[in-house]
């Protein structure tokens, strides 16, 4: 299982930064070609927005940082491994310039297939103070 954990964690850390970077190169390396992201909110029930390939990934990436009034701030990150599944705790804070500020816990739940990302599915949990 140790082998598996540590082709899993080197696969997220290249695909973090691929992502945040916008390397459609890097990112398209350690995703399956049907990759999909069940991003946290959109208009497609009951997945929130489901973005289809890694370069889809990035345009949403762009997109949300552009509502943006600074960088996400990122703090209690976890990683769990349950065989093919990845789930990855966090908490993120922020401000849309639209929609004001978050405070938010959040879970990513990257599934595998062989040592590359099939699937991202987020969930975002307000905390309101």
């Amino acid at each position: 299982m140790e082998n598996s954990n540590t082709s899993q964690k080197a696969a997220l850390q290249k695909f973090g930064q691929a992502l945040n970077s916008y390397d459609l190169a890097g990112g398209s390396a350690v995703v399956t070609e049907d990759f999909v992201w069940s991003y946290y909110e959109g208009p497609d029930a009951p997945d929130g927005r489901l973005l289809h390939g890694f370069e889809a990934a990035c345009r949403m990436v762009a997109e949300r940082a552009a509502r943006l009034e600074a960088p996400i701030e990122w703090s209690e990150s976890e990683e769990h491994f349950c065989g093919d599944k990845v789930l990855c705790t966090s908490r993120a804070t922020g401000c849309f310039h639209d929609t004001g500020a978050f405070d938010v816990r959040l879970i990513d739940i990257f599934s595998f297939r062989g040592d590359r990302i099939c699937s991202k599915d987020t969930y975002w949990k307000i905390i309101t103070t």
